[in-house]
């Protein structure tokens, strides 16, 4: 496997993690909508870690759900259950960030905090796991 790709999809990881501690300390200070933003940016950077990973390079972020859904979800190399907490990222994202007064409460934020934790580290597994074993899924 390429060395320099294995660099980049480490980067993503650690930016992942790193942007999850950033939702952890807005949500501290009880700004959900920028909460809702980072969450969704910490699971799109580990999705992005495995995808460098596999080669592909995508421009918009509708072709990395797309891709991460077919290859990930479908391929069934994680649970179904994580796909959800993706595509739930995904919406109340933009209900956050183009939405008038969006409609979510602090405890619903929360837990999706605990699950989009939960999906990091799961993807992460996955990517060491394809490391370790250097092959293609």
């Amino acid at each position: 496997m390429n060395e320099y790709l294995k660099e980049i999809s480490k980067y993503w990881i650690e930016k992942s993690y790193r942007t999850l501690e950033v939702a952890k300390y807005d949500f501290e200070g009880n700004y959900l909508e920028a909460v809702l933003d980072r969450l969704y940016y910490a699971a799109f950077y580990i999705v992005l870690a495995f995808i460098t990973l596999e080669g592909e390079r995508f421009k918009k972020h509708s072709g990395v759900k797309s891709f991460f859904f077919k290859k990930v979800i479908k391929g069934r190399l994680i649970e179904e259950k994580f796909g959800k907490v993706y595509n739930k990222l995904y919406y109340m994202r933009e209900e956050a960030d183009y939405t008038p007064n969006p409609s979510f409460s602090k405890e619903e934020v929360k837990e999706l905090l605990v699950e989009t934790e939960a999906f990091i580290r799961k993807m992460e597994s996955l990517i060491k796991t394809k490391l370790k074993n250097k092959e293609n899924f």
